[in-house]
């Protein structure tokens, strides 16, 4: 069931050494392809590396886990496996609304199916624009939005229930990474 792919899509931060084939990629990005967008503008380009030299290379160019302790964020050994860079063209006329929305579609189809192919994923929107472009070959008429790592999971995600709307702050305690989930009490306005 679908609810059970949304509950394990989450954002993992450590990847195995198990490497992403090309093809597995290409099947990924083939999902967000049939993503509803905004005025079926269709806006969004892609593009992504399984190279492990590139992916080497890149993993000081981004920033994972911004609210953990440098001790329990993920070192060179967990580094993704697989990137995948969404941008758009640079003189595209959309709203920022409508190019995010366009963009955490996609992201969320990319997520779902690399989870339902064995792949945890994170996206990631702190990174340096400038060497993930040169290094993923992104042609210069085009500016990167946002960034999807993925790998194996090396890390265990658990969703626990929120203690209130205002502490949702993910954490790691003894080698587990705990995500609060607000309760569906808690987002429903009319009870």
């Amino acid at each position: 069931m679908i609810i059970e792919n949304i509950k394990r899509t989450r954002s993992h931060r450590k990847f195995s050494e198990k490497e992403i084939k090309s093809n597995e990629i290409l099947q990924i990005i083939e999902g967000a392809r049939f993503t509803a967008s905004a005025k079926n503008s269709q806006i969004l380009r892609y593009s992504y590396t399984t190279d492990q030299e590139k992916c080497k290379k890149l993993f000081s160019s981004i920033s994972l886990g911004g609210l953990l302790k440098l001790e329990d964020k993920p070192i060179f050994e967990e580094r993704p496996k697989a990137y995948i860079l969404i941008a758009i063209e640079k003189n595209t006329t959309i709203s920022e609304s409508m190019l995010y929305f366009d963009i955490g579609m996609a992201s969320q189809n990319i997520l779902l199916i690399a989870n339902d192919l064995g792949y945890a994923s994170c996206v990631v929107m702190s990174y340096n624009k400038k060497e993930l472009e040169e290094t993923l070959e992104l042609p210069n008429n085009y500016d990167s939005k946002a960034l999807i790592v993925l790998g194996e999971a090396k890390d265990d995600v658990i969703l626990i229930n929120a203690k209130n709307t205002k502490d949702t702050r993910y954490y790691i305690e003894n080698k587990k990474h705990y995500v609060p989930k607000l309760t569906l009490e808690q987002i429903l306005l009319n009870k």
